[in-house]
């Protein structure tokens, strides 16, 4: 069959049709696009508003002519080196499937260009029905995921490095990378009873033999939720070593520090008793109002006052056992 391509700027709409097989994929759609699709192809209008809302999946709905699932994919997002979730909506009917989005997916794009080009790759993606092309857009989406994963992995390699080896505090890039772990742990963890459900299906609904196809997409995802699993065990021992390594770090500055300060507490207490309104050998002050242990008796009460005061907190903290 002939090849029918429908692109418009203003509502988003981009249409191919090969072998039998209609693909509809929707971008920035509108109340148009979602009135053309309701007539043509009698999906729910429920679901069409829920395809673009923020929804959390995790069965695929039935009808008598359709499918309906919602998916997410990961969207890295450079100038803040994060990961977010961009959602699809997905309609699966006996001869064309109907895709819905607003975040801009490369897998997508990627997969309806290369039909759009190529008649050989369109008679392999769509000659063998609408549910072998879902089959098809999913792993693509997975594969996404796992290269996402490829690149989680040599950031946590170089991570290991710094933070075993380096003497400094990684502790930025270890959060960012917790944010992208996580993030594609609820991208995975989200399709697995999905796809699952997906699988057990798909032969009632698009003919027998498929099933065996869209497993091997639910094994995948069981796949990269092991490695995103073992990804987040790893952040949080990197996260804690990087921890004590800071403290010790810090403890070792301290102790500098409170060496630098010990040595120059009995220059603090000269300069401190000098600095009194009371007699001392070398000042001029002589007047004082106690005579008791001669002309020097109330540096004598300092110092003894003084003197108390230290033996009183030794005995304290050693009570409390703090050394």
């Amino acid at each position: 069959m002939g090849t029918v391509e429908t692109q418009t700027a203003d509502n988003g709409l981009h249409v191919q049709d090969h072998h039998g097989v209609t693909w509809v994929d929707v971008r920035h759609a509108n109340s148009d696009v979602f009135a053309w699709l309701e007539r043509t192809y009698h999906l729910h209008p429920a679901h069409l508003t829920e395809s673009m809302q923020k929804v959390q999946h995790t069965e695929v709905e039935r009808e008598d002519s359709y499918m309906f699932l919602v998916l997410h994919f990961p969207v890295f997002e450079p100038h803040t080196d994060k990961i977010s979730a961009g959602q699809l909506g997905i309609f699966l009917g006996k001869n064309y499937l109907v895709t819905i989005h607003a975040e801009t997916s490369p897998f997508i794009n990627d997969l309806y260009t290369t039909c759009e080009h190529s008649s050989e790759q369109a008679k392999q993606y769509f000659g063998k029905g609408s549910a072998q092309l879902l089959h098809l857009l999913i792993s693509r989406l997975l594969s996404s995921i796992e290269g996402m994963t490829g690149i989680v992995g040599s950031e946590l390699d170089s991570i290991e490095e710094s933070v075993f080896e380096g003497n400094t505090s990684e502790a930025q890039r270890i959060s960012r990378l917790r944010q992208k772990i996580i993030r594609l742990r609820r991208l995975v963890g989200s399709k697995r009873a999905l796809l699952d459900d997906l699988a057990e299906q798909i032969d009632s609904f698009a003919g027998p033999g498929l099933s065996k196809y869209f497993s091997g997409n639910v094994k995948m995802a069981n796949r990269l939720w092991e490695v995103t699993e073992e990804a987040e065990e790893t952040i949080e021992i990197y996260k804690d070593a990087d921890f004590t390594a800071n403290t010790e770090r810090t403890n070792r500055t301290l102790a500098i520090l409170t060496l630098i300060f010990t040595f120059t507490i009995p220059v603090t207490v000269v300069g401190t008793l000098y600095g009194m309104n009371v007699p001392l050998p070398g000042n001029n002050v002589h007047f004082t109002l106690w005579h008791f242990w001669g002309e020097y008796t109330a540096a004598y009460v300092l110092v003894v006052a003084s003197l108390l005061m230290a033996v009183a907190m030794y005995v304290y903290f050693r009570k409390k056992k703090w050394f």
